[in-house]
């Protein structure tokens, strides 16, 4: 192994870091309401921007490590990271939109929901080499 490879994959799983930490925030939006609402919403606006930031290095430390473009994991990790990028920038934008108006938006418990859902098949794929 070369020592690009070996940097990559641990900025790639360093980055990670952030898509483990935005999977229980549905939960909490669900769950916590009020004065504390407020506070889990504005703690996760700098976990959603290092998020964005994470987005990109993975993707680019992702190409470094990829060996086969052309096989079904490949294919199936692009679609994830796809859907990710969807709905992480759509979570960002509804919990902005939130904190704006001081209002609880309902589209925000969909979609990081599905941005959790999403994060969690693609921890599944990455830990669990099935393809």
């Amino acid at each position: 192994m070369n020592w690009t490879f070996i940097l990559s994959l641990a900025i790639h799983w360093f980055m990670a870091i952030a898509f483990f930490m935005l999977i229980p925030f549905p939960f909490f939006i669900a769950g916590i309401k009020g004065e504390s609402a407020i506070y889990i919403k504005k703690l996760y606006r700098p976990i959603m921007l290092f998020a964005h930031i994470a987005l990109i290095g993975t993707i680019v430390t992702g190409i470094v490590l990829v060996e086969e473009w052309l096989s079904l994991w490949t294919v199936v990790v692009v679609l994830l990271w796809g859907i990710i990028a969807t709905f992480l920038g759509l979570t960002a934008k509804s919990l902005r939109q939130s904190l704006a108006s001081g209002e609880d938006d309902p589209r925000i418990l969909f979609r990081s929901s599905m941005l959790s859902v999403a994060s969690f098949i693609m921890f599944i794929i990455k830990f669990f080499d099935w393809f």
